[in-house]
């Protein structure tokens, strides 16, 4: 039986190239060698591409390879690395905002994940949160901003949310650039750091809540896993609790009762909907302690794969392995390129 050829692209330009090491060192691990064929496309922090057969995923090994500016299909060693579907691995910018889905959609390549215009929407979450309260779905109250004027920032604050809040850069994830400011002195901190990472950044009400995550997945017709929930070490979930203490610990699965995860459930769905999402996401939710209410927080296009993330766990939970969860993934990959084919075809009259 002929392989599929898999290109596994990693790293990238971003803050968060690190945990695309981890993430992709998972995939391939786990990709079932007797039906895929992996190619393995290293981009480092300066967005040059390399094919690489180093499977230790270290950066520190991967610096010596040969690297090139780009990839164009149509050059000498592209032709070498072509694969038969992409498999994105490169969370953050420059990776999961449909930058590089753009390109493939560009040269009519299949890839795993997200198209180019639902990643770039999840990937701002203002963008993300406007179409969330569109489908009417309710969120923790927040503002946002695109200029630093420590006077405006506080006074709305101030009037608006009140504290504590979270600061956010706007397009980014693994909690990289997050504070937590309890009163103005910690708010105009949070940001500067912030605007040091984007140029747009949201402040978020702090709420007492549960924190909850779900894994979603297909094109037309979606499943939704039961919800599993953070318990983080600390104040909040950030990069450090995420991928370098390991302190964090999950719960899976977690018991809410029928009603209330029914609730979280059906919101998972229509989020992943409102931001007309394919291939898979995972979506990050609130339980507010106090009011039962459920709150959408984000989604994450190409969410972590690593050993603890929470993507594949919650499937684990659910009698699908590691190994059938890509497969399945590839097979969306797969069918949503046919589908864009299609449609695109038709349009030109084909």
């Amino acid at each position: 039986m002929k392989k599929t050829k898999v290109g596994l692209i990693f790293g990238g330009k971003s803050a968060e190239h690190a945990v695309a090491l981890n993430s992709a060192a998972a995939i391939y691990q786990h990709l079932d060698k007797e039906k895929y064929e992996p190619s393995l496309i290293y981009i480092n922090r300066a967005g040059e591409w390399c094919l690489t057969g180093n499977t230790s995923f270290k950066e520190a090994e991967l610096k010596k390879e040969k690297f090139h500016s780009f990839m164009p299909w149509s050059s000498d060693w592209a032709g070498v690395m072509d694969a038969d579907i992409y498999f994105p691995v490169l969370h953050g910018p420059n990776g999961e905002d449909g930058r590089i889905q753009g390109l493939f959609e560009m040269a009519g390549k299949p890839f795993v994940g997200a198209g180019s215009f639902s990643s770039q929407l999840a990937m701002d979450k203002v963008a993300a949160k406007m179409l969330f309260a569109q489908a009417g779905l309710k969120q923790a109250p927040f503002l946002f901003f695109t200029e630093n004027i420590p006077e405006q920032i506080g006074e709305l604050v101030a009037k608006k949310l009140g504290f504590p809040v979270f600061v956010k850069p706007c397009s980014l994830g693994s909690s990289v650039g997050i504070r937590k400011a309890k009163e103005m002195g910690e708010l105009l901190p949070a940001v500067d750091l912030a605007f040091s990472y984007d140029n747009k950044i949201i402040i978020e009400k702090v709420i007492d809540m549960r924190e909850l995550e779900v894994s979603v997945m297909g094109n037309e017709e979606i499943m939704v896993s039961a919800p599993g929930e953070l318990l983080p070490s600390k104040e909040f979930y950030d990069y450090a609790d995420k991928y370098l203490d390991g302190k964090t610990q999950f719960r899976i699965p977690v018991l809410l009762g029928d009603e209330i995860e029914a609730r979280v459930r059906k919101m998972a769905h229509k989020a992943y909907r409102a931001l007309f999402l394919n291939g898979f996401a995972r979506v990050d939710l609130f339980l507010e302690k106090g009011s039962g209410e459920v709150l959408v927080n984000e989604i994450n296009t190409i969410p972590g794969f690593t050993a603890i993330s929470m993507f594949p766990k919650l499937w684990q939970a659910q009698g699908i392995s590691f190994t059938q969860l890509l497969d399945r993934l590839i097979a969306y990959g797969f069918a949503h390129f046919q589908k864009r084919k299609e449609n695109v075809d038709e349009g030109l009259g084909r």
